[in-house]
């Protein structure tokens, strides 16, 4: 089976894929439906493991060659893609002066010794 640009080991590691089924509806005829899931195991002689989001775990499908489907995109990673700058994030706690009396949880501020320029 032909993974479509991606290793046993993305496979393995859990794959986001759209499937395709064609599906009885409710008023007669069919219709062509989409599920999404992850994949869990890939097998040469049996295909793709899929663990189709919303279904319960022991109810893990075959995808194989001869099923529609194509890689989804994960919209959960990779985080590192883009780096975001925080306010205060990343940068050490200023210390407050040389002097300065620390006020505690007293809820009061802090006091610099008399003749300090304030910051």
């Amino acid at each position: 089976m032909d993974l479509r640009g991606k290793t046993v080991r993305e496979v393995e590691a859990g794959a986001r894929i759209r499937v395709w089924y064609e599906e009885e509806q409710d008023g007669g005829g069919k219709a062509r439906v989409a599920y999404l899931g992850t994949t869990s195991a890939y097998s040469a002689a049996e295909g793709l493991r899929v663990l189709f989001d919303g279904y319960d775990e022991s109810e893990q499908e075959v995808v194989d060659a001869a099923d529609e489907w194509e890689w989804a995109p994960d919209l959960l990673g990779p985080f590192d893609a883009v780096r975001l700058k925080l306010r205060g994030v990343g940068r050490p706690k200023p210390q407050p002066p040389a002097g300065a009396v620390d006020a505690g949880r007293s809820g009061k501020k802090a006091r610099l010794p008399r003749g300090t320029p304030k910051p």
